[in-house]
């Protein structure tokens, strides 16, 4: 009777080591198909200097007028993290304002992107009433700025803005060139000692010419953004 237990159980377990193979036994795992996915999923690359931005890439002002970075090709473009809330930007706003005066008529944009969820909450409102503050900021300061807005961060997190206002070149082919400060005097009060680090991005980039300073310190008020539920 004994004789027959034992080549019993070992065929037993011969069967039984298929079934445990199959269902992630020891030696045996492979990562689910949604693990897998999740791993291989390839984040975006961040908007660096160097790096091209994404053609079909949307912006959206406040009176729902939409542009892809496709239609800014063949402009250098001057993107600035905007806030009509942050002190910095009283003293940013009229160096900007100037800026677009000293370059009308030529080929360059002025973009100011609005990202703060407490400002323009975290999703598009149901109208364009929802936007009435930033006008009526716009108006009072006197502002002739085309205001887009960044529900849900999407442009902030690809450029990595962290604050307002934070400032990005972008030559005629989309290439980012400088990142950073407007300039280095956030306070206002060093006059002509100042270093322009985006006026002489932009119009180094509108002669052909390298960069010299492609990166500086950004300052300003950190963008609120909605995931921090702030």
């Amino acid at each position: 009777m004994k004789n027959w237990i034992l080549p019993t159980l070992a065929a037993a377990s011969l069967l039984a080591f298929p079934l445990l193979a199959q269902e992630g036994g020891k030696g045996g795992d492979k990562p689910a198909p949604e693990k897998q996915e999740k791993k291989d999923e390839k984040k975006p690359e961040l908007y660096k200097v160097g790096v091209k931005v994404d053609e079909t890439l949307k912006l959206k002002d406040i009176e729902g007028k939409e542009l892809t970075f496709k239609d800014l090709q063949g402009k250098v473009v001057f993107i600035h993290f905007w806030s009509m809330t942050c002190p910095y930007e009283i003293v940013a706003d009229p160096k900007v304002a100037e800026l677009e005066k000293r370059w009308a008529g030529k080929d360059v944009i002025v973009l100011a992107i609005n990202a703060n969820s407490t400002e323009i909450g975290a999703t598009p409102p149901a109208d364009k009433s929802g936007y009435d503050k930033i006008r009526a900021h716009l108006k009072e300061k006197k502002l002739d700025m085309r205001v887009f807005v960044d529900h849900g961060n999407k442009l902030a997190d690809l450029f990595d803005a962290q604050s307002t206002p934070h400032c990005f070149v972008l030559d005629k082919k989309g290439v980012v060139v400088y990142t950073g400060g407007l300039d280095d005097d956030p306070k206002g009060d060093k006059g002509e000692a100042t270093q322009q680090y985006v006026r002489d991005a932009v119009e180094a980039t509108l002669e052909g010419k390298e960069v010299k300073v492609k990166t500086s310190k950004q300052y300003g008020c950190g963008i609120k953004r909605v995931r921090a539920g702030t």
